[in-house]
């Protein structure tokens, strides 16, 4: 069949200013005005947050900075003016919030740290922002979040080898798995207990237990109808009263079962037009797979195919009338066959021609039984629209191209109307992928550093258009062993990638590598195959949440007053004061005529980092009452903070976290990572790390010692929670004792007996917003200073960096006594909606 082509004149225009102009009124109201109001109210704003590390020990702080930016145009919110924290512990079944605490925010903006107490136990954790406008919206996931783990010893006491005695098994193969198990220092294990699971995808298929020979190894066998539906095995080992886990995939040449889907450009597959598939295969730990396979016709071979980058790909057609479509996989090889989606008798196919440096060319095609006379064409980016255009529908082949300049950086949806403003189509595309903040490392001070060395870091920033940018940055400088290699969670693939897309999007820095010349090809394979997420920005969804009704958040903790008569009957205390005792001041607050009250959010600041106190006021009697059986002998008071209605509008949200990267060998593997040296005596059995304690481990502070289990105060020098010494006896509530840095301060307990003693006056407490404090980051000019220990594994951490005109950051730090590679990050935004990012890596030796 024959199609005529014919280019269309395009309408262009931006977003907020000309919409009247271009279209007539009631098409701008339909598709662009209500649209974009809808995207407003959806997700206000999207929050991202640096974390100094991935992994944290016990006893430690976390330092952190929120980014708090609108959700559809990435500038900065200057809105928000407190935040509220919670920290989560995963469960197996269940999470559990253990820490609220609230901070201040300022144009848009959030840093502070979080003391992580001795008491917490190893585990997956969840660090989880909200904000007015985030609890405030109507989106039913919850993303800003920071996923990271606390582990006692970041070195695991026992290490396991494991090897498969072959290199790829057959599903009616014996699996036979060895195992080596030894300490930190290369040491067997003798008589270790192993309990060995095999799993399939859904259950678990048998268990051997064994225990290591003199040699601390062990041969793990498994037989041919244990592994028939098999895909990995959980190896636990115990040896004293130490346990790990160690999971193994089993190299299999036929997995028992992929995941294999296919996605047709524009939607749909529609018959005698050229059809563009992409295809995405996973195991099903969500590695990639790259598959090869063939398409069929009826049972006959059309074509061959294979993934072009971490299992994705695609594949052209032209499907035929009454014909049936079906693909088989030659390697691996299946037994499946997988249906193609069902081919439509007519229709428009929308589909990119090509890409240009300055526009992306797209064209439509229709079947002739489609008597569609012209579409609307609209390009919107996370919730805004920004290109539009009307295109004529006279001949069969239409090409369009859509102005890369008119775009942001970002997933575009591309979106074909009728002449009723419903979607007929879409097609997403990623548009100006370098239109953002270049952040290079200019200049560093060595190539090779030594321990407690200074070091000396120049950034520049520049714009798209390489002139020089301010922008506001964070910058963490970590131990390689202290961030978590396999996981993505940056800024850019957080807010390009995995705020828009469905799924998890593997090795997702990968697009954000200019050294990788393929990406933007690689990108368009990730959007063709993931789509939008259910929260996101096309009409339709938007449109259910038009009607939700959501109340507005309080961010004030509010309160009540009542009284008791003499008889015992409760009274509500209109108009009653309310004494509230600040650490420098002391103040009133009149409650309304039913008791209740609100605490200023500028008391929360003033109580910064301690607790603010809450006593009800008895009124004075009646100079001639006439029943002083009902005069009010006692007054109290019921306290409720936002983190309660917090509770009940999260509760039933999804929270969303990418999750990490698979990165295994197939035949070889170990529970820990092999690159690392144990010869080196910093991490070396634990007997020898008790001499490489953080010097500044941070166990508190002066105005926050709560009943911490664990403060104690050192024998020698009687300094609270000593950071030299690691026991002694309790301390005592109101002594006043002295900090590592020479501070004195008095003890505050909260111990139950003070509890129910305050609570029996009649008191009340309510916590201050958390206090600020400044990264520990030593100098080391004078040799005589060098002589303490020093463990610190984040050397530097700074949160509120600012370019400066000539759009350069300078820092200086020293490093400390581990002798390893450090890990730094610096990114931010320069608040106009342009992101950026910069990897390095320090060595010291």
């Amino acid at each position: 069949m024959k199609y005529f082509t014919t280019w269309i004149s395009l309408l262009l225009f931006s977003c907020f200013f000309s919409h009247a102009q271009v279209l007539d009124d009631f098409a701008n109201e339909r598709l662009v005005v209500r649209h974009e109001s809808l995207a407003e109210k959806q997700l206000k704003e999207n929050i991202y947050i640096h974390t100094d590390k991935d992994i944290y020990e016990p006893g430690e702080n976390l330092w952190f900075k929120a980014y708090i930016l609108n959700a559809n145009n990435l500038k900065i919110s200057e809105d928000t003016k407190i935040i509220f924290v919670e920290l989560l512990k995963e469960e197996e079944n269940e999470e559990e919030i253990i820490v609220k605490e609230m901070y201040t925010a300022k144009n848009g903006f959030a840093s502070g740290y979080l003391f992580l107490a001795e008491i917490l136990e190893e585990g997956n954790y969840q660090l989880i922002i909200h904000t007015k406008n985030t609890l405030e919206n109507s989106s039913e996931e919850i993303s800003a979040i920071k996923r990271f783990e606390v582990r006692e010893s970041i070195i695991p006491k026992i290490l396991i080898d494991t090897e498969f005695l072959a290199n790829a098994y057959n599903r009616n193969d014996e699996v036979v798995l060895d195992a080596d198990v030894f300490s930190r220092s290369r040491v067997p294990l003798k008589e270790a207990t192993i309990s060995a699971d095999i799993y399939s995808t859904e259950e678990k298929l048998a268990r051997v237990r064994i225990k290591t020979d003199s040699l601390g190894q062990a041969r793990i066998i498994f037989t041919e109808e244990e592994t028939a539906k098999a895909e990995f095995i959980e190896l636990r080992v115990k040896y004293g009263k130490d346990i790990v886990y160690h999971i193994i995939d089993i190299p299999f040449k036929k997995p028992a079962s992929i995941q294999f889907g296919m996605y047709p450009e524009g939607g749909n597959l529609i018959e005698n037009l050229p059809n563009t598939v992409a295809f995405k295969a996973i195991n099903h730990h969500g590695k990639p797979l790259n598959v090869k396979g063939a398409l069929y016709e009826d049972g006959k071979k059309l074509r061959s195919f294979k993934a072009a980058h971490y299992g994705m790909g695609k594949f052209t057609f032209t499907p035929k009338p009454e014909k049936k479509y079906t693909v088989q996989l030659s390697n691996p090889a299946l037994d499946s066959v997988f249906q193609l989606p069902l081919v439509q008798k007519k229709g428009l196919r929308l589909h990119v021609e090509k890409r240009d440096p300055a526009y992306i060319q797209f064209g439509i095609t229709k079947t002739p039984n489609v008597t569609l006379k012209k579409v609307y064409i609209r390009a919107q980016s996370r919730g805004y629209v920004y290109w539009m255009a009307i295109a004529s529908l006279k001949n069969d082949h239409v090409l369009f191209k859509v102005p890369l300049d008119k775009l942001p950086q970002g997933i575009v949806e591309v979106t074909l109307f009728n002449e009723r403003y419903q979607p007929l189509t879409e097609r997403l595309v990623y548009a100006n992928i370098d239109k953002k903040l270049h952040v290079t490392l200019t200049e560093v001070s060595k190539s090779l550093f030594t321990q407690k060395d200074k070091v000396d870091l120049t950034f520049s920033v520049k714009d798209q258009y390489g002139k020089p940018a301010v922008g506001h940055f964070s910058l963490s400088v970590t131990d390689q062993l202290y961030a978590k290699k396999n996981n993505d969670y940056a800024m850019m693939p957080y807010y390009y990638l995995f705020s828009e897309l469905r799924g998890h999007v593997y090795d997702a820095s990968y697009y954000f590598d200019a050294k990788n010349k393929e990406r933007e090809k690689h990108l368009d394979l990730v959007l063709l195959t993931q789509g939008w997420r259910n929260y996101n920005w096309t009409s339709g969804n938007l449109l259910k949440n038009l009607y939700d009704d959501v109340q507005p958040f309080n961010e004030e903790v509010t309160g009540r007053a009542f009284y008791r008569t003499k008889k015992g009957t409760l009274l509500n205390g209109g108009s009653a004061n309310v004494q509230v005792l600040l650490p420098k001041v002391a103040t009133v607050i009149e409650a309304d005529k039913g008791g209740n009250f609100s605490i200023p959010l500028v008391f929360l600041e003033a109580g910064k980092g301690s607790r603010i106190t809450l006593l009800p006021l008895i009124p004075p009697p009646p100079k001639y009452p006439d029943k002083k059986s009902t005069l009010p002998t006692e007054a109290f008071l019921e306290i409720t903070e936002p983190f309660n209605e917090i509770f009940k509008r999260t509760i039933n949200k999804q929270l969303m976290f990418p999750q990490n990267d698979r990165m295994i060998d197939e035949k070889k593997q170990s529970s820990y990572d092999t690159s690392f040296s144990f010869t080196d005596t910093n991490y070396l059995e634990e007997v020898e790390l008790t001499g490489f304690k953080d010097r500044a481990k941070d166990r508190g502070d002066k105005v926050i010692f709560e009943g911490v289990v664990g403060d104690y105060i050192c024998i020698e020098y009687g300094i609270l929670n000593c950071q030299n010494h690691f026991a002694g006896p309790a301390p005592i509530h109101g002594k006043k004792y002295k900090l590592n840095d020479g501070t004195e301060v008095t003890y505050k307990a909260s111990t139950e007996a003070l509890e129910k003693e305050n609570k029996e006056r009649g008191f009340m407490f309510v916590k201050g917003f958390y206090p600020t404090k400044e990264f520990y980051s030593p100098l080391y000019d004078k040799e005589e200073d060098k002589l303490f220990p020093d463990n610190r594994k984040t050397l530097f951490w700074a949160p509120n960096l600012i370019s400066d005109k000539n759009g350069k950051i300078k820092v200086s730090f020293y490093t400390s006594d581990i002798q390893s590679v450090f890990l730094g990050k610096l990114e931010g935004t320069d608040g106009n909606g342009l992101l950026g990012t910069n990897l390095f890596e320090l060595n010291v030796k």
